[in-house]
């Protein structure tokens, strides 16, 4: 069977990155769009939107990128943002009785993946 590779692209790169540790803290403009309901499109919408959202709606700025040597301000399809702040613009955009169901919700599913990899812990131990 042929050994499958991944080639070294700007995407596969982007990729890896948000699997790195190192970068837990930050989201990218695919994390974004995905809780946009919007990762379908192309980067330049996106990058538009992302924009408009951060002139009209409070949408917190991105990190600067460096591109062709200087710091862009703007987004673009690599650009970066803390993902605690994007997080709280989200939970701001909820009704104030929908913000406590997402609390309640997402301690649900961190408990359900903290006791799935607690047993695999044990599961030799028995």
């Amino acid at each position: 069977m042929p050994k499958v590779a991944i080639l070294p692209t700007p995407l596969a790169r982007a990729a890896l990155a948000g699997s790195n540790p190192r970068n837990a803290a930050t989201c990218g403009i695919y994390d974004v769009a995905g809780r946009l309901g919007q990762a379908h499109r192309k980067p330049k919408w996106l990058s538009d939107y992302i924009e408009q959202l951060i002139e009209k709606a409070g949408f917190p700025k991105a990190y600067p990128v460096l591109k062709a040597g200087k710091l862009a301000s703007g987004v673009t399809r690599d650009s970066r943002w803390c993902r605690a702040a994007v997080d709280l613009w989200f939970d701001g955009q909820l009704p104030p009785g929908s913000r406590d169901a997402g609390a309640v919700a997402g301690r649900v599913e961190v408990d359900s993946r903290l006791n799935t990899n607690l047993h695999s812990l044990f599961e030799d131990v028995a």
